[in-house]
């Protein structure tokens, strides 16, 4: 009996360690198959799916003229000496206004991360919160991982029709193979239905 509280003891304990890790260093080549919908002004919505474009680019391409592209480490980075960004997201409008744009990313395993340093718990790394070319521009992030994680991203701003908009933030991919917390608690609760199936049988 000692044997089975001392195991799910250390399985209890491990299950709350068992925090996912992530990779940085992730590429607009990286994000094949994340999800894009653009919401036009006069209310219709069109999403495309990202797909690569070279070694470090990326992007999505609606039907409508729009695309979302990225080249370069989506951290971002700003050269004062040649006055140039690197790793920017930039959309390019077609012929209807826009007014939001929706990234969702978690399904294939991304994550935006929001906490800029290395301050984080959750081995994340830096991280970066959304700035934009638009001062007007809004963010809402959703699907929420763990600790300033999370897998949606909504922008509200308004882009006309044939102009776009540029914007940074960071994205790390979620490491292959990792147990999450909560398939380690259901291993704890099956061995808490052992515990009590061998008590019954004593």
């Amino acid at each position: 009996m000692r044997k089975y509280i001392i195991a799910m003891t250390m399985a209890l304990f491990a299950s709350f360690q068992a925090n996912a890790s992530y990779v940085q260093g992730v590429t607009g080549a990286d994000m094949v198959g994340i999800s894009v919908t653009v919401e036009f002004a006069n209310g219709s919505s069109e999403s495309a799916i990202w797909q690569a474009i070279s070694a470090t680019a990326g992007g999505a391409f609606g039907a409508s003229d729009w695309a979302l592209i990225l080249d370069g480490d989506s951290f971002g980075e700003y050269d004062s000496v040649s006055n140039t960004y690197y790793g920017l997201f930039s959309f390019f409008n077609g012929p209807f206004d826009v007014v939001g744009i929706t990234l969702d990313i978690l399904s294939e395993g991304f994550v935006f991360d929001t906490a800029f340093g290395d301050a984080s718990a959750n081995g994340s790394g830096a991280g970066r919160e959304f700035v934009s070319s638009d001062p007007q521009a809004t963010v809402s992030y959703g699907s929420l991982v763990e600790d300033e994680l999370y897998g949606t991203l909504d922008i509200s701003a308004f882009v006309a029709a044939g102009t776009g908009l540029a914007f940074m933030t960071d994205t790390d991919a979620m490491a292959q193979g990792e147990v999450p917390a909560p398939a380690g608690l259901l291993l704890v609760a099956f061995g808490l239905l052992a515990l009590r199936a061998t008590r019954r049988a004593k």
